[in-house]
């Protein structure tokens, strides 16, 4: 099959503007062989990147907004990254176009490259494991729909963004009949999450360091160390017990 139309939607607006353009240089020093074009949802019109074009929508509910700036791109299928998922790490360009030949050819509505993970229970009963390059992901998993980075169907994502739900809220929606799926292993993009509820995580510095690119935190608050902890509680109560405590 020949390489479907694909583009890289950076999801973003203007009162996150800081964040964008500290966490978008990533894109171009580790995806510097991207073929897709690549677009940024704003509320205005803006000066980016070199080779990266804003799609600009009024601001107002998240839902709304994101489909604006989606509807003006032509193309069958996105790659949706948020404003601040930081990569650290070469893009594997080949897998992507292998995955996105994959997902246009089943026609998929979502592809999440981000494998699901197996938490302990899981993997003391051998749950979870497959051959397969992509899996199911079950209809009760509480992120279904999780805004990781992911190949979506346009017109699905489209369809969903329509149901008005807030961001947070949007990750546990679903569509009867429209079957999500996730890679098993070898995700093609490597990334860090550096902003949550508005505020930069507190290991921010460190990421940006460790990608050798410049953390500029400015106006936008800080994290305490004491929420990087309960992170990492979470993660480890996960690891033990997995979404049962969800």
């Amino acid at each position: 099959m020949s390489q479907p139309d694909v583009a890289v939607f950076v999801c973003s607006s203007d009162n996150r503007r800081d964040v964008l353009d500290s966490v978008l240089p990533s894109l171009a020093k580790f995806w510097p062989d991207c073929p897709y074009p690549v677009y940024v949802g704003l509320n205005s019109p803006a000066v980016l990147s070199p080779g990266v074009m804003p799609v600009v929508a009024p601001a107002s509910a998240w839902g709304r907004e994101t489909g604006l700036q989606l509807q003006q791109l032509a193309a069958d299928y996105v790659i949706v990254i948020l404003d601040d998922f930081l990569i650290g790490a070469p893009v594997q360009q080949a897998r992507v176009a292998s995955l996105a030949v994959l997902a246009a050819s089943r026609r998929l509505p979502y592809l999440r490259l981000v494998p699901l993970g197996r938490s302990l229970p899981e993997r003391l009963s051998g749950g979870g494991e497959s051959q397969a390059q992509i899996t199911r992901i079950r209809t009760n998993h509480p992120f279904y729909s999780a805004l990781q980075i992911a190949i979506w169907r346009k017109d699905h994502l489209l369809e969903m963004l329509a149901k008005g739900c807030t961001i947070w809220e949007f990750e546990h929606e679903r569509i009867a009949e429209r079957v999500h799926h996730a890679i098993v292993a070898d995700p093609p993009i490597i990334y860090r999450h550096v902003v949550e509820k508005g505020r930069w995580l507190p290991d921010a510095r460190f990421v940006f360091d460790r990608a050798g690119l410049v953390f500029r935190a400015g106006n936008r608050a800080v994290w305490s160390r004491w929420r990087y902890l309960r992170l990492m509680m979470d993660r480890i109560r996960w690891l033990l017990l997995g979404y049962s405590t969800c």
